[in-house]
């Protein structure tokens, strides 16, 4: 690999091939190194993959701004969290998550308080991410005294969640937890019930709005159309189909979106699913 630029001397940026660059990390990596010189590879501690929003201008801001030592200590943090939820968590977190650790500890320095939207949806509908948010900020107090007030737990608990959902910035989840929790509403009042949210099935059913919704973000579907159990669905289940069309509704004329039929019928079947349960109980 080649160096393209030095940013420090633990962090350069290199060419893996002509559409691949990536970000290596390492005591002393960039120490003495030029452009155009190769990687020691026995110095290489952590590789990040630049996604498409990710430009020099912007690392270079990143690496001037954010302390070495938030960068280990959210190096630490992404390690747990990749051993506590799961694979999905990757290094690549790291930027991102330091970034916002980093602005954090400014704005509690400075005074400056923020209370962040959906508090109730996010600690519901992504319970292991908040309770892993909520060790992250006993642990940082604890190991690093650095003390960040409660209101944190989600922000930082959504980073994780964009690990597992593979979406790019928090603002994006934020959205995704906002559409979840609307479409959440509409199935309470057109039911008049209060889905259990400690159900299993209220737990698949948050699984595939996150999925069906990141495919609308996505414009992409890998659903194949099934005209004739679209059919039957519509005739079988008629007042969760009609409570899936009033979803669909809801996201073509706010959103701008086109949901196609099978997202219907999928989302017309878990809507049964978790509907019934409540209702026989």
């Amino acid at each position: 690999m080649i160096i393209k630029k030095v940013f420090n001397n633990n962090v350069v940026l290199v060419i893996e091939n002509p559409t691949v660059e990536k970000i290596l990390m390492g005591k002393g990596i960039g120490y003495q190194k030029f452009p155009g010189d190769l990687v020691d590879l026995t110095n290489i501690e952590k590789i990040f993959v630049l996604n498409d929003e990710a430009t020099e201008g912007k690392l270079d801001a990143f690496f001037d701004e954010v302390p070495l030592e938030v960068i280990q200590l959210c190096g630490h943090l992404v390690k747990s969290g990749k051993q506590k939820l799961g694979p999905h968590i990757t290094d690549n977190l790291l930027i991102p998550l330091a970034d916002h650790i980093n602005f954090a500890i400014t704005r509690v320095n400075e005074g400056i308080q923020i209370d962040y939207p959906l508090k109730w949806e996010i600690r519901h509908m992504y319970p292991e991410e908040v309770v892993f948010a909520e060790s992250v900020i006993a642990w940082m107090k604890e190991s690093a005294n650095i003390e960040l007030p409660k209101e944190e737990v989600v922000p930082i608990a959504m980073h994780f969640v964009n690990a597992r959902f593979g979406t790019a910035e928090v603002e994006q989840a934020f959205e995704m937890t906002t559409l979840v929790a609307k479409i959440l509403d509409i199935i309470n009042y057109h039911y008049l019930i209060q889905v259990d949210e400690d159900s299993l099935n209220y737990a698949r059913l948050i699984t595939h709005l996150r999925y069906f919704i990141l495919r609308q973000m996505k414009k992409e579907s890998d659903i194949v159309e099934e005209a004739i159990l679209y059919d039957v669905v519509k005739s079988k289940y008629p007042k969760a189909f009609e409570c899936a069309l009033k979803v669909k509704k809801l996201l073509e004329e706010t959103m701008g979106w086109t949901v196609n039929h099978d997202e219907v019928l999928y989302l017309a079947l878990h809507i049964h699913r978790v509907t019934t349960r409540e209702k026989t109980k």
